[in-house]
């Protein structure tokens, strides 16, 4: 399952929930992690989103207390959206349900 975090214009949220991830070591484990976007020119460290590639269920259940985690340890939830690309078997369909996470996935209406 691939995932791109977008920022929606916080990318100092962004970046700190990008160290939250690498920081967790259940998440390392579980998922690839990478920053992506553009940078302007003459601004150092400007990202656009988070991109994960997750291969488990254990590594989306993994995500899920991460973001949770990161949530309580913030005075306001940033303004994140998680997009899923590509296909979702029953099973993380099921996961994802129950997940507390900034969910989108362009088609469904869920």
């Amino acid at each position: 399952m691939e995932l791109t975090i977008n920022a929606a214009g916080d990318e100092q949220a962004l970046t700190e929930f990008y160290s939250w991830l690498r920081d967790d070591v259940d998440v390392a484990r579980s998922a690839t992690i990478n920053l992506a976007g553009a940078r302007a020119t003459g601004e150092m460290g400007v990202f656009e989103v988070i991109c994960m590639s997750i291969g488990s269920l254990t590594g989306l259940a993994n995500l899920g207390i991460a973001w949770g985690n990161f949530l309580r340890s913030r005075k306001e939830t940033p303004p994140f959206t998680i997009t899923i690309e590509g296909e979702v078997t029953a099973e993380q369909r099921a996961m994802l349900r129950n997940l507390d996470l900034p969910f989108s996935r362009p088609g469904d209406d869920e």
